[in-house]
């Protein structure tokens, strides 16, 4: 709750000190007044903690997206002066073409950019449109200035990419803290009971003794619940010093406040390694998606080539149906490739219909 006094409610040493503090007019009792007026300081202090959270959150965003601006506008002049082969400061057509075919560092960034215009460089059948569109002056080629517009565009969009990603994440995070905190209670309480074996409401050494050593779903929980001195319940050379910490009150037994304490701290240990496993899912899946992502454009860039037998820049009717009959390499693409126009390609009875789907301007290739 964030309250201190409300929270040493819990503990029996302070349990009389606590009740003092709340009792603000010494009346022996707390009213519903004293109670609310204690709840208002637990949700001060918590609203407080959690604007800390978020204020460091957003902390980390800001570092994260400034590391990875500085990274990206880095990787955008190295591939800028990689096309640039004579190294005019401008990029001709016939470099650009030149790069786009044949450096793999120069494809990948394009691919993975986030600018639509500096992507269509690697189509041949929109490489015109798109130094059209980049060629801002019209003198014939692109200049830095001209690049550098492209590439804040670009950035701009990886950078909302981000921040889209983070929300969905944090979403996504909050339901996977939320189920696994009310499946971690759950099996806490199931644990106790399981242990209780008299129903007392308290642990006695007695029974604790006898789940650890026979009770394999117990031993499990106590195990992988966070919380050392819990886990120290199922080594007997550490169970003694163990029980001492965990029986605050030193009445020789763990009663359910004493065990829910203790289940706080190890749920707390456990949310920070989920923490971690989650980030370290995260870094793995945004490896292999950015990856994937090379691989396929790449796939595909080579599948239109394929296709493209006069080097026109565009596919005729002819050339596809030449390719879906003998061509193994493009045939296996567009059976995985996910668009169902492109696979409609394969299919003699549906090629029209996905060539006028795929046809978007209605020049006829």
């Amino acid at each position: 709750c964030g309250e201190e006094n409300l929270q040493f409610l819990l503990k029996p040493k302070r349990l009389d000190h606590a009740l003092q503090q709340l009792d603000t007019d010494n009346s022996g009792e707390v009213d519903v007044e004293e109670w609310e007026e204690a709840i208002h300081r637990g949700l001060k202090k918590r609203l407080e903690q959690l604007a800390d959270e978020r204020e460091r959150r957003e902390r980390a965003a800001e570092k994260a997206d400034a590391e990875f601006s500085n990274e990206f506008l880095n990787a955008a002049r190295k591939c800028f002066e990689m096309i640039d082969d004579d190294q005019s400061g401008t990029l001709e057509k016939a470099e650009i073409v030149t790069a786009v075919q044949s450096n793999q560092k120069v494809i990948k960034f394009l691919i993975n950019c986030g600018n639509k215009n500096l992507q269509y460089l690697l189509v041949p059948s929109r490489l015109e449109a798109a130094l059209a569109a980049m060629d801002t002056d019209n003198d014939g080629h692109v200049d830095i200035d001209e690049w550098e517009e492209c590439i804040e565009v670009a950035l701009a969009n990886k950078l909302a990419e981000r921040a889209a990603k983070r929300e969905l994440e944090a979403k996504q995070a909050n339901k996977e803290i939320e189920e696994f905190t009310n499946d971690f209670k759950n099996a806490a309480r199931k644990c106790f009971q399981m242990i209780d074996k008299d129903g007392g409401g308290t642990l006695s050494t007695d029974e604790i003794v006898t789940a650890v050593k026979e009770d394999k779903e117990v031993i499990k929980f106590l195990e992988t619940c966070g919380e050392p001195n819990l886990q120290f319940l199922t080594r007997p050379a550490r169970l003694k010093k163990a029980l001492e910490v965990l029986d605050e009150d030193g009445s020789g037994e763990i009663d359910i406040h004493e065990w829910e304490l203790a289940i706080q701290r190890g749920l707390a240990k456990r949310l920070e390694q989920l923490a971690i496993e989650r980030e370290r899912r995260d870094r793995a899946a945004m490896a292999a998606d950015e990856e994937f992502t090379t691989e396929f454009l790449n796939a595909a860039r080579e599948v239109f080539i394929m296709i493209d037998v006069d080097e026109s820049g565009d596919l005729e009717k002819a050339e596809i149906v030449d390719a879906v009959k003998n061509n193994q390499k493009v045939i296996k693409f567009l059976v995985n490739c996910g668009n169902k126009n492109l696979q409609y390609l394969l299919i003699p009875a549906r090629l029209e219909s996905a060539l006028q789907q795929l046809d978007t301007d209605r020049d006829g290739h």
